[in-house]
């Protein structure tokens, strides 16, 4: 597949629309498993038609309904990808998207997460966005068991007033942390910098505990960073060549599109692990040359 048009969430997701059911989305998904899993005298569990349930809610109140949904490690994480209504564009040609990506990581999906982020389209990697909105919702589509026939509440729980101004106020803030992101961009696209540079930025940013002097550039991490930054897919943009977005997007680059013994560790890595906050230091590192 050409990498310009390659994403890291392909081949772990599918696309879908919040005009299925939830039990529909769960079977897209092959989540509608939790009957068979379910021992002899207990009660069924619907968690993830639940879970997609508040997907659905969410999205729908906060007017951006989810266009993608997926699953890692084996059905634990479900998330979901929806399009933020802005978007900007560097130099006419370098567009970078905004999106809200809600998440369930445990696996009784008590919980919900959301995280907001900025995905660039010249070489579909993304990074996620600081925002003021709440990080964690509690999952109100939960029903609770009971100890009579049929076990589980009949209740539904829909989002009410209070419910839906949080989701709306969310988005608001999301939208709000990608125009700001948006300048920071163009800060970064101003800074333009030579190779003795970028070597020094990427050992900073995946060598941090490392001086100049002791690292060397031979590091796996560093050298694949430093190679996307020279041939990266995007890099020969006006608005990435030779500048710190450039660099920026190179090690967005590497963690999502090659780090990870494979492409289901690589997203997770990348999206909820360790390598998240690599990104994050790499933005700011990006700032202070």
């Amino acid at each position: 597949m050409n990498p310009r048009k390659q994403k890291p969430w392909d081949d772990l997701s599918v696309e879908a629309s919040t005009n299925l059911s939830p039990r529909e989305l769960a079977y897209k998904l092959n989540l509608d498993f939790e009957v068979s899993r379910v021992p002899s005298g207990r009660p069924k569990s619907y968690a993830n038609q639940e879970t997609f349930q508040f997907l659905k809610y969410f999205t729908e109140h906060g007017e951006i309904p989810f266009k993608t949904i997926g699953t890692l490690d084996n059905g634990r994480i479900i998330w979901a990808l929806a399009p933020l209504k802005n978007e900007f564009t560097l130099i006419q040609v370098d567009q970078v998207k905004g999106y809200l990506l809600l998440a369930s990581r445990n696996i009784t999906r008590d919980n919900i997460e959301v995280y907001f982020m900025a995905i660039r389209s010249a070489c579909n990697s993304s990074i996620q966005v600081n925002s003021k909105a709440r990080t964690v919702f509690k999952n109100i589509c939960r029903r609770p068991f009971t100890n009579q026939f049929p076990f589980v509440s009949l209740e539904s729980h829909k989002f009410d007033k209070d419910m839906i101004k949080k989701t709306k106020e969310a988005i608001s803030f999301g939208q709000e942390a990608i125009s700001a992101f948006a300048q920071s961009a163009e800060l970064l696209i101003n800074n333009k910098v030579n190779n003795e540079t970028a070597e020094r930025y990427m050992i900073n940013v995946f060598q941090p505990e490392k001086s100049l002097k002791s690292a060397e550039i031979n590091d796996s991490k560093t050298a694949l960073a430093i190679e996307a930054f020279k041939k990266s897919p995007g890099q020969e943009l006006k608005s990435a060549n030779m500048t710190a977005w450039g660099l920026l997007n190179a090690v967005i680059y590497t963690i999502d599109h090659r780090l990870g013994k494979n492409k289901e560790s690589r997203l997770r890595l990348a999206w909820f692990g360790p390598n998240a906050k690599i990104k994050q230091r790499a933005l700011e590192l990006a700032l202070k040359l």
